[in-house]
Parts: structure tokens; sequence; C-alpha cells
């Protein structure tokens, strides 16, 4: 049963597509359920009555789309044909189709699929859209709707996030919010100074090379102690 951030945004974005509006941004902070909202947003505006029209929901990590794939089931059960195409598995052929951005990037995968093919293209952390790959992408295919989805659509570089999906916001519900009506509980934050490793600070956003360092047993016991210390 969606919640009341999901219902608000399922009765928005009706509006917008009644709109014929063909973009809309939910900016919604991280954890009130966003995945389970385009869901509920697929099966009940963007569908229609048409449940054989195909879907993909695009992220930057795998793991991320075996989540969102497994929230969608939920959803929908067994009414349409689940893929995953990722480093690691490589089903080009689904109703519902969850992409790595990098795997949907390479040009002779892309290449694979007509510019129409897919109905409605979710988009996950939307704030990431500016980058080459993601543009890439949008600039090949042409869906009768675009989905995005992020809790900060703020982004340092000049990039605007809002323009990109035509200032049609769907929802908006920041953190403080999302507390006040119970979708989230209280807590506090503590940041950590990150760990040096053989001189070099691991910073996911630096690239692949040090991520091998995120379970790495030094990293790991730092954390737990710093875990300790603050709780």
């Amino acid at each position: 049963q969606p919640n009341s951030m999901q219902v608000a945004f399922i009765n928005n974005l009706k509006n917008l597509t009644n709109e014929g509006r063909d973009k809309a941004l939910l900016i919604s902070a991280t954890g009130t359920g966003k995945t389970y909202a385009s869901a509920f947003g697929v099966r009940d505006v963007l569908l229609g009555n048409s449940m054989d029209k195909k879907v993909m929901f695009l992220v930057h990590r795998e793991q991320i789309a075996k989540q969102a794939l497994q929230t969608f089931q939920k959803v929908f059960g067994t009414t349409v044909k689940f893929g995953l195409l990722s480093g690691n598995s490589k089903d080009y052929d689904a109703q519902f189709l969850f992409s790595t951005m990098q795997m949907m990037a390479k040009e002779d995968v892309m290449q694979r699929y007509d510019p129409q093919e897919f109905h409605c293209i979710i988009l996950d952390e939307a704030h990431k859209t500016g980058a080459a790959s993601y543009q890439k992408i949008m600039e090949y295919f042409q869906p009768s709707f675009w989905l995005g989805m992020t809790a900060s659509p703020e982004r340092t570089d000049d990039f605007d996030v809002f323009t990109l999906f035509d200032h049609n916001i769907a929802y908006e519900i920041r953190l403080q919010q999302a507390m006040e009506e119970d979708l989230l509980c209280p807590f506090h934050y503590f940041g950590i100074t990150e760990l040096e490793i053989e001189g070099e600070v691991f910073d996911d956003e630096t690239g692949v090379r040090n991520f091998r360092y995120l379970v790495c047993d030094e990293r790991v016991n730092y954390i737990i102690n710093q875990a300790n210390y603050y709780g």
C-alpha cells in the first residue's frame, strides 16, 4: 500500500500526464520510498491500460538495480517479465529492464533497442544525469515519459537537473518534512574523518581504483571503533 508521499506523488504524476507533460522529477529524502513510488506510478499512471508496454529502470550500480527489480516484483508480481542488464547479467529481452548506466551507455548495447522501445524510462539518482554517459542515453532514447528520482537535485557544477526535467516536480519531500510525517525516524549524524591507507584517502567519488579498500579489514575496524565511540 502506498504511503502518504507515494499517494501524493501518484496524484501529481497523473495531473502532469493529463497536461501532456513527458518528464517529471521526484525529489524525495532517502528512505521515504522512491522506488516503490515509481513502481506505483508506472502501474497506476504511466502504463494506463496497456500492461504490455516496456519500461527501463536505469541505475549506476548493479546492486541498486537488483533491489529495484525486487521492489517492482512485489508490486507487479508475475504479470510482467523482469530482466537485469549489468556486467554480470545479460537479460536483454525483458518487458521491465533494470540496467546499469555503464552497460546501457555502450554503443553495441544501446543499438540493440529502438529509440522508442521503452514507453517509460526511470532514472534513479537523477542528480547524476549531467554526466556524459547519462546524456548519451537520454539523447538516444525517446520514451513517452522520463521519470527522474533523487534526494538531492542540487549540484555543485553548472548542470541544471530541474531544467532537464522541464521543471515538472511530481512531488518534493525533504528530510525534515519526512521526519515530521513519521516517514523516517529522527537521527543524530556524526561525520568522521576518512581512513588513510598506504597514504591514500579512500573516496568513492574518485573512482574504482580505491574502491577495493571499502571492505578491507583496517577500514572496517576503523569504522566499528568510531561507531562504538560515538554510539
